[in-house]
């Protein structure tokens, strides 16, 4: 049996580059690294909380509308908790990160 292997040496190099948010100059700023963590943590954030909420919503919809007609939520009840203790992790790492840029900035003056 043959292999239609390639070498390493002889492959094609990959497309895939590292996203980045900060393009330019701006990706050598010492806090860039950081700017762009907040980013991504706040808006994660802000995406667990929206489902959640949603799905909270569609639940309170189906308690109060009786015999009418019953919605399924995006996310049943452990999940949303889930999300949730995802979302209160993530913001605690985001936190602790802000601290160590506090302290590093503190050290400067």
């Amino acid at each position: 049996m043959s292999c239609h292997c390639t070498s390493d040496h002889q492959s094609i190099p990959p497309t895939h580059q590292d996203f980045r948010w900060i393009h330019g100059p701006g990706q050598q700023d010492r806090r860039a690294g950081f700017v762009e963590r907040t980013r991504d943590i706040a808006a994660g954030v802000h995406a667990c909380l929206q489902i959640i909420y949603s799905s909270d919503l569609v639940r309170e919809i189906n308690l109060d509308d009786g015999l009418g007609e019953i919605s399924a939520p995006a996310i049943g009840r452990a999940d949303a908790v889930a999300l949730f203790r995802l979302s209160v992790a993530a913001s605690g790492l985001l936190c602790e990160a802000a601290d160590e840029q506090i302290t590093l900035l503190n050290a400067l003056a």
